[in-house]
């Protein structure tokens, strides 16, 4: 298995690769309502920030009923939390300065828990993506 290490500001890290069918994946053998319990998230999203695919374990409460999120203003519809603060502002500052790739860490009264959001470009396929972790508010 291939093994990633990473040193990147505070943020140093580990990764470790796994092919979808290997089976010390970690991940293979959890059944999807286990998946959703995972405390992270991410979204693809494009340049107006609509959402172009997602991992369904985003915080409760952001589908507004809607069901699927694909298409749909991530900031405005999906993540209300996210629309009127500093995350979307950061994602806008962002593509327009032709670079996205920023952490931080923000609470929302809209939320019962604090979060860690981590941007990231996708260089080659022109998107951008959004991380969301739950952290535990104190």
């Amino acid at each position: 298995m291939p093994k990633i290490t990473t040193e990147a500001g505070p943020w140093n890290m580990t990764v470790f690769a796994f092919d979808q069918s290997d089976p010390e994946n970690p991940l293979g053998s959890l059944k999807d309502e286990d998946l959703r319990k995972i405390p992270y998230g991410a979204a693809e999203l494009n340049a107006e920030g609509r959402v172009i695919s997602y991992i369904d374990t985003e915080p409760e409460g952001n589908d507004n009923g809607k069901g699927s999120p694909i298409g749909r203003d991530f900031f405005g519809d999906v993540a209300r939390w996210t629309g009127s603060s500093i995350i979307a502002a950061e994602f806008r500052k962002g593509i327009n300065g032709g670079a996205l790739n920023v952490v931080f860490d923000c609470a929302s009264a809209r939320l019962p828990h604090k979060v860690r959001v981590h941007f990231k470009v996708s260089p080659i396929l022109g998107t951008y993506w959004v991380f969301v972790k739950r952290l535990h508010r104190t």
